[in-house]
């Protein structure tokens, strides 16, 4: 039987929602481990820009309470695990292309940051088998996901969601600039079924804008840019 290489909107959505998610868990993992360095070591005023970033809706008082909620609370979809929960929801109905192998690293990092939880731990640098097993997620996509298409789709929401965080963390210009690249290298042979062509022009305007301007305020470009980058994908 052949298999059709057919993308459908649904499985088009899909793909790029268990990119955003699967990325999730990597770069919140990553943007933890700085803000618990700066708990531990600094004063309440060294981590407060990242308190604040990583929990917009202010779900949580105290450090304790928003360390746990961050890696652990299913009701919060910036979570860990709730990014997890939500990538592998998506990667179930998608067995069939990633394969069981890949499927075992979400699977994994689910079973062991729930008995992280369960035994209350709180030190994030614990968590570091799930970065490991999130890296090895990516490698066997790019090793088992035959449809290039397929594979695009993914990494369209991975970029779409690093970049997202690193507008919001005010990372160098030179990083976003990059990461845009790599989002449409990735998004352009599947960019009829995915991107919003008003979107496109106008994010693409944006880049262009600051990179040729000698403005040193970042912060008017991280809005415009934030915006147009979350009104691309159509799906």
């Amino acid at each position: 039987m052949v298999k059709s290489n057919i993308i459908s909107p649904m499985k088009a959505n899909r793909l790029f929602w268990l990119g955003r998610y699967a990325e999730r868990v990597y770069m919140t993992l990553h943007l933890l481990r700085k803000c618990y360095d700066k708990m531990i070591d600094g004063e309440p005023s060294d981590y407060e820009d990242f308190w604040k970033k990583l929990d917009a809706q202010e779900i949580y008082k105290e450090p304790e309470e928003f360390t746990f909620g961050m890696m652990y609370d299913e009701n919060n979809v910036n979570s860990i695990l709730s990014s997890l929960i939500h990538a592998l929801d998506n990667a179930i109905l998608l067995r069939e292309d990633l394969t069981s192998e890949t499927l075992s690293f979400i699977e994994m990092s689910i079973s062991y940051i729930k008995n992280c939880k369960m035994k209350g731990v709180t030190n994030i640098t614990e968590l570091q088998p799930v970065t490991d097993w999130m890296l090895a997620f990516w490698g066997s996509c790019e090793e088992r996901v035959v449809n290039s298409n397929e594979m695009n789709m993914m990494l369209v929401g991975k970029y779409i969601e690093k970049m997202d965080l690193c507008l919001r963390f005010s990372y160098p210009f030179k990083s976003i600039d990059l990461l845009y690249t790599k989002l449409i290298a990735s998004g352009n042979p599947v960019k009829d079924l995915l991107f919003d062509p008003v979107a496109e022009k106008d994010l693409e305007h944006s880049i262009l804008m600051y990179k040729n301007t000698a403005s040193d305020d970042i912060l008017d470009y991280n809005v415009g840019i934030l915006y147009e980058l979350n009104q691309l994908v159509k799906v």
